[in-house]
């Protein structure tokens, strides 16, 4: 069995819509979803059932998405690498392959791309600050972090990964353990875990989840198979996925942030297009199609804003 697996709060559930909708337009590979939530359940979700560990529904397809209440109280980032570690152990500890996408994240690629890639190592990519040295001075705080918890480098990495995705498999989940174990390392120096960050980079940590998944891929004996910040769609390249840093598509004032010289991203438009599809439709064909035409309209309109930059 295959699991894509992700989390969701509020809001972010517009966001599982439309990386549902991708995950089954390029051709689905996994056999479930496991969508681990907090607070209220959106009303468009088509009828849910009772499941093993929570309540169910089954995609046009046939995908069944079982949806799983979070128990934890930390900002929803810090919580990835508990989570992976209970989908991984408990939710569905016989799975082949893991997959965990960000509820803002858009497929761009074949899915069963996604098999290809993990059977090579733990698939990582690069965050839009890739470039992150092995004598840089904040990684070799986290190394002697590691050392002072018994804990010693074995990858000598200069990049700098994105905790929006992550792909496993039965024969490299100890990777989610030494997540994990990296996690504990850090939350000492983290300060407040109900906030997203609370220092900036000049600081041991400046994201915990994110730092710690960093750090794991330092000590870690499975194999890596690292792709850079193109696979999430920040450069130009091999762009799997498209991942919206800062605001989200769903939350953006696009005509007065055009005006302010901000045209709407290919992240945002590509999200409208996705927001209603085979899988899951939260959204009128209206509001889809309007929004659709707007951006494409602000988009043609930065054009010009460029060049007169």
């Amino acid at each position: 069995m295959k699991i894509l697996t992700t989390l969701a709060e509020r809001h972010y559930f517009l966001g599982l819509a439309a990386l549902l909708n991708s995950v089954v337009a390029y051709g689905t590979h996994v056999d479930k979803v496991i969508v681990g939530y907090r607070e209220a359940l959106p009303d468009w979700l088509p009828p849910l059932r009772p499941s093993r560990h929570g309540q169910l529904f089954v995609l046009p397809g046939g995908l069944e998405v079982e949806l799983v209440e979070l128990n934890g109280s930390l900002h929803m980032v810090h919580e990835k690498p508990k989570w992976f570690l209970h989908v991984t152990e408990v939710l569905a500890p016989g799975a082949s392959e893991y997959y965990f996408f960000d509820s803002d994240i858009v497929v761009n690629s074949r899915m069963d791309f996604y098999g290809e890639w993990v059977a090579e190592g733990v698939a990582l990519c690069g965050d839009v600050n890739f470039v992150f040295h092995r004598h840089h001075p904040i990684r070799k705080k986290w190394a002697a972090c590691a050392r002072a918890h018994g804990r010693e480098v074995v990858n000598e990495l200069d990049d700098y990964y994105n905790s929006g995705f992550l792909g496993w498999t039965q024969e490299t989940k100890q990777f989610i353990h030494d997540w994990n174990d990296a996690f504990a390392m850090l939350v000492p120096l983290s300060g407040d875990m109900n906030q997203f960050r609370v220092f900036d980079r000049t600081a041991t940590v400046l994201s915990t989840n994110q730092d710690s998944l960093n750090l794991a891929a330092m000590i870690t004996e499975v194999p890596i198979s690292p792709i850079g910040p193109e696979a999430m769609g920040f450069i130009y390249g091999l762009r799997l996925m498209h991942h919206p840093i800062g605001p989200k598509p769903w939350t953006r004032r696009f005509v007065p942030e055009f005006l302010n010289g901000k045209p709407p991203r290919e992240a945002d438009l590509i999200f409208w297009e996705y927001i209603n599809g085979q899988a899951l439709r939260p959204v009128s064909d209206g509001k889809a199609r309007s929004m659709q035409t707007l951006l494409k309209l602000l988009r043609f309109g930065g054009r010009f804003y460029e060049s007169v930059a």
